[in-house]
Formats: C-alpha cells, sequence, structure tokens
C-alpha cells in the first residue's frame, strides 16, 4: 500500500491548520511577510507542504501572494468584514432553524457553554471565549445536519475570526446576553424568536467590530 501520498497531504494540512490559527490569533500579523523557506525550517518540513498550505490560505482570503513570490497576511478589511458578517449571519440562524427543536440536554449544555464563555471573558481569554462561542453555535450546525451550512460556515468564519481577536475586550459580554435570549428563545420552543435573535447575534457584532475596525485600524490597500 502506497502512504506518501496521504502523509504529505496530512503534513500539508497540518502545516495549514496551523497557519490558519496564528493567523486568526494575530500571533501572524496583518501584513506580516510570510517566507516559505522560513517556515519550513520553523515547521522542520519541506517547503512542498508550507507551499500548499500558503496556497489554501490565499484561497481562503487570509493571505495574498504578490509580485517577487511574496506572500503576506491580509490586512484587517472592512469592506470585506461588511460583506461576510451578514452571510455568516444568516447562515447561522438557518442553522438555527434547521436545528430546532433542541431537546433539555442541549438547551442545558448551551446554558453551560454559555457559563463558561462568561468566566472566560471575565478572565479576558480570549482563546477560551471564542473557542466557546464556536462551541455554542457549533450545536445548532451539529443538530442541523447539514454538511453544506458547516463547510461553507468553517470557510467563512477565519475571514471574521481575527477581527474579533481585535476588538475582543470591547465586545464580549454583549454575546453573553445575545446568547441568552437565544437559550430563551429554545426554552419557550419560539422558533421565529431563536432564529431573530441567531442573527441579531451575528449582525450586531458584526456592526461593533466594523465601525472599531474603521476608527483604528487601517483597511487592505489593495
Amino acid at each position: 500500500m502506497k502512504t506518501q501520498p496521504i502523509q504529505r497531504t496530512s503534513l500539508s494540512e497540518e502545516v495549514y491548520q496551523r497557519l490558519q490559527q496564528q493567523i486568526i490569533t494575530l500571533e501572524l500579523t496583518p501584513g506580516q511577510k510570510l517566507n516559505d523557506q522560513q517556515l519550513a525550517e520553523t515547521f522542520g518540513v519541506s517547503r512542498t507542504p508550507v507551499r500548499e498550505a500558503l496556497k489554501k490560505l490565499e484561497e481562503e482570503g487570509l493571505v495574498v501572494a504578490k509580485r517577487g513570490s511574496r506572500t503576506n497576511v491580509t490586512m484587517l478589511d472592512a469592506t470585506q468584514a461588511k460583506q461576510t458578517f451578514p452571510i455568516v449571519a444568516t447562515l447561522h440562524a438557518l442553522a438555527a432553524r434547521h436545528a430546532f427543536p433542541l431537546s433539555e440536554t442541549d438547551i442545558i449544555r448551551l446554558i453551560k457553554i454559555n457559563q463558561s464563555f462568561q468566566d472566560a471573558i471575565t478572565r479576558e481569554d480570549a482563546e477560551s471565549a471564542l473557542q466557546l462561542d464556536d462551541a455554542f453555535h457549533g450545536l445548532f450546525l451539529e443538530r442541523s445536519q447539514n454538511g453544506q451550512l458547516t463547510e461553507t460556515l468553517n470557510r467563512l468564519t477565519p475571514l471574521i475570526r481575527r477581527l474579533e481577536y481585535a476588538q475582543f475586550s470591547r465586545h464580549g459580554h454583549d454575546s453573553v446576553t445575545d446568547h441568552q435570549t437565544i437559550i430563551e428563545a429554545c426554552q419557550s420552543a419560539n422558533i421565529e424568536a431563536l432564529v431573530r435573535a441567531t442573527e441579531h447575534n451575528w449582525n450586531g457584532l458584526g456592526r461593533h467590530l466594523i465601525a472599531a475596525l474603521e476608527e483604528e485600524l487601517p483597511c487592505d490597500p489593495s
């Protein structure tokens, strides 16, 4: 059995995931130049999986390849965020609609996640808080049993997640309240209230983050 192609694909995927996480969490900063040889040495791999990972990140809009074989992390872009947040909000609302109704066990799980989410915000632990936010909304995606929704959101979410990291301290508490409204809609078995609350959560977050971006951060000059 030939295993090398699978091994290389797995290696490329691992490099991709690590770079994506570093970009999302701003460890690799907007505009930072990425050198494939240096990255290969850092990860202890050849340049091939690094190049494959960078190509995938470029397709996602997280890096941009420029003339002279230069690759840079994309800048935080208000225009891109304005285009992306309404789509993400609509898709999450659709997932909530398809997930309805949730079981009592699921609702209890949402309550516990939101409590942990609030604790992480109080500790100013952005990474844990955003992982818990993913878990909260991920429950609806899981219960929707719609692979296309999940796949599309997995592709779009990294484009806005960096912005959440950049402005985390300013707007985290609003999401706790929004999550509680979502939970209450589930408890009262009100599907329309659930859909509205979910869409409001994402659109409200988008408006706050985009406004902050326009005030404080430069947009992508390209």
